[in-house]
């Protein structure tokens, strides 16, 4: 199965922003927005347009009892419920959403091993789920890092790190800790076990969402390409251009149970059109027409503009060369005036320029000198000629 979206939440929308669980801190509130959210789903983190973070869990979720401080763990929770959560982050702020999915087929990478741990001592809580006390044997094990068993299972976060003086961001080789796994097992550690955390890339974002657009028309052209007229749904982004990556999702099931299956990904936008006008992007407005190669799309699919952040971005324009500096005819040095002459002609333009103190332009020096028309004209674009005294005169040159 590919991808599936199950669900949205979004924090700062819940009647309550946080709440405390006793050993592990101030756990983050927001609201289903989307769909459901179901304890265990991987999440990504969205901040504005960017995907700050993939490939988290749900590890715990809670909710707050009725006409009651406290707090009750829960498996699922509907739409416009609030929910209190734990993915291994601790920088979730109002206006961030996690988006929840599912996906058998694409995985995390785990090819770069950061540490290795063993299992010395697991544990169970209603309400956290499962914990471990660990040894690590080899590297450092973080606060958040992705983790697997050594019995399998899908892949984890670190949803907390604690030893005997209290919470830990880090835990180094050799030494003793308890590790929060909360629900994400899908095998419960046991006494031996091997904990390996995997190293991730560094990256500012993940990705960064474009626009979205639901399709009501289709027109098959015949050739493999598909031009949908498309709509921006109200407060969504709606930004699309002529060689953006996209993705179509195909939405299923009902308001109070949304999910959308990704059933087209890393396309290429061919063309779009406003009122019949061909154009490399839509400008902000909400209803157009997109050109993609995939015949499958569907009327009330979803496209889905993006930019990988690791694409390399379009070359800018070369800049233009800088001017050349003009050699300067009434100030120039000997060694300078030998750039362009012979040292004949150096010699007879430092006599004459001390004679009469200058020349009024580059044609006059020319003909001083004695230069032909043609060497002349080479020479007006290699020299200027400053402003200058006469002698004779003592009329200044003018500059028209």
């Amino acid at each position: 199965m590919t991808e599936v979206r199950v669900g949205l939440i979004e924090f700062g929308k819940a009647l309550n922003d946080s709440v405390a669980l006793p050993g592990l801190g101030e756990l983050p509130g927001g609201q289903v927005s989307i769909g459901r959210a179901v304890r265990g789903a991987r999440a990504r983190l969205l901040r504005g347009d960017r995907i700050l973070a993939d490939n988290l869990r749900l590890g715990i979720m809670v909710r707050k009892k009725f006409f009651s401080s406290d707090v009750e763990p829960v498996t699922d929770a509907g739409f416009l419920k609030d929910v209190f959560v734990a993915v291994g982050r601790h920088d979730l702020v109002k206006g961030d959403a996690l988006e929840l999915y599912t996906d058998d087929v694409v995985g995390p990478d785990l090819s770069r091993r950061e540490s290795v741990s063993q299992v010395v001592a697991p544990g169970y809580d209603q309400v956290t789920g499962f914990h471990a006390q660990v040894v690590v044997r080899d590297g450092v094990l973080r606060f958040g890092s992705l983790v697997s068993l050594s019995r399998g299972g899908q892949p984890m976060r670190v949803l907390g790190l604690f030893g005997p003086a209290g919470v830990l961001e880090e835990l180094p080789a050799g030494q003793q800790g308890t590790v929060l796994l909360g629900f994400q097992c899908d095998v419960a550690p046991m006494a031996g076990d091997g904990l390996t955390a995997f190293e991730e890339p560094s990256h500012d974002h993940l990705e960064r969402r474009e626009g979205v657009a639901v399709v009501h028309g289709l027109n098959d052209l015949g050739n493999g390409t598909v031009v949908a007229a498309v709509e921006v749904p109200e407060g969504r982004g709606s930004l699309f251009t002529v060689g953006t990556r996209a993705r179509v999702l195909r939405p299923n099931g009902t308001t109070f149970n949304e999910r959308s299956t990704v059933v087209g990904s890393d396309l290429r936008i061919l063309s779009l059109a406003r009122d019949g006008v061909a154009v490399r992007t839509n400008g902000g407005t909400r209803t157009f027409t997109v050109g993609l190669a995939f015949r499958d799309l569907r009327q009330n699919d979803t496209i889905e503009a993006y930019v990988p952040a690791d694409l390399v971005p379009l070359a800018p324009p070369p800049l233009p060369a800088p001017a050349a500096v003009l050699l300067d005819v009434n100030s120039a040095s000997g060694p300078e005036l030998a750039r362009v002459l012979s040292p004949e002609q150096v010699t007879k333009a430092l006599e004459l320029r001390q004679r009469q103190g200058g020349f009024p332009d580059v044609e006059a020096f020319g003909v001083a000198i004695g230069l032909q028309p043609h060497e002349i004209v080479r020479l007006r674009k290699q020299a200027t000629a400053g402003r200058v005294t006469f002698r004779e005169t003592g009329v200044r040159q003018l500059d028209i």
